[in-house]
């Protein structure tokens, strides 16, 4: 998953915190398209370009990225991390408790837009007003190097249920993997795939929002009897919390933990495909 997460440091502490946000929430619509283009092969629509145009002026360097947000978007910016690495970044880290571990330590926070994001909001507009004109605006390349084995796909999950060779981990709640409680998409079944385990994602965390020691970790996983000596790979809904699950495997040295990208969300509107719950084993 992520290459790690980042201690608090009085040497960055008066670092402009919008600056580094920006860069990690552009990154993640930028790995949106990607994936659509490159794995599902969708074109999206002009809207979706424009936005693209922006981003590449915000992500024309490589650096190591330092992600903080809020609790709330936590796991969004995990997410946007691992989208990363599926595409070839490995300097990738999560300020660990994000903005509020930050502010509980007594950091610097601002509440005003750096002029630096205002020069590049008016580059990126004027990017925009010339597409819209018909005029040409400079390429800029973004190199990728996509990482296949970390993203699986439903034919993936269903041949591991028939020939197990992955332990499969659903991020979900308890009550959400044994059915006893309705998903929060309508029309989607309630339940889990045959032979997952469930290790809800919050359980990666203490009380304070920040990722557990490695020892701690380790109990989670044993506690579900996952191995850490076999392959595992994770799901949830929409393959986004299992990134976290991911995260958690990474600080105990699994690296290739692979994500099942469409999750429960794409596994449960197949009619053809079974699924298991508490009241089909009762």
């Amino acid at each position: 998953m992520l290459h790690g997460t980042c201690q608090m440091s009085k040497e960055i502490q008066s670092k402009n915190i919008r600056s580094l946000i920006f860069p990690a929430l552009s990154s993640l619509i930028w790995m949106e398209y990607q994936i659509e283009e490159l794995v599902c092969h969708i074109c999206y629509p002009l809207r979706k370009l424009l936005l693209l145009v922006v981003l590449l002026l915000e992500l024309i360097t490589k650096m190591e990225w330092l992600s903080m947000m809020e609790r709330g978007s936590l796991v969004q910016l995990v997410y946007g991390g691992e989208m990363f690495r599926v595409f070839g970044h490995e300097k990738i880290w999560v300020l660990d408790g994000g903005l509020p571990r930050w502010r509980a330590s007594g950091y610097d926070v601002e509440s005003s837009a750096s002029g630096d994001a205002i020069l590049k909001a008016s580059a990126a507009s004027e990017a925009i007003e010339k597409i819209y004109q018909g005029q040409t605006v400079s390429p800029i390349t973004f190199q990728t190097k996509f990482q296949p084995h970390l993203v699986w796909t439903l034919d993936q999950v269903k041949k591991n249920m028939e020939d197990p060779t992955y332990q499969h981990i659903d991020a979900r709640s308890k009550a959400r993997f044994d059915g006893t409680a309705p998903e929060p998409r309508k029309g989607i079944r309630s339940g889990h795939i045959p032979g997952s385990k469930c290790v809800p994602f919050p359980q990666m965390f203490d009380s304070c929002n920040t990722l557990l020691p490695a020892e701690e970790l380790n109990k989670r996983f044993e506690q579900e009897d996952i191995s850490l000596d076999k392959p595992i790979m994770s799901s949830c809904g929409t393959g986004v919390t299992a990134c976290i699950l991911a995260m958690g495997l990474h600080r105990l040295g699994k690296t290739d933990v692979p994500v099942y990208d469409g999750s429960w969300t794409e596994w449960a509107t197949q009619p053809d495909l079974p699924i298991e719950s508490e009241e089909s084993s009762s």
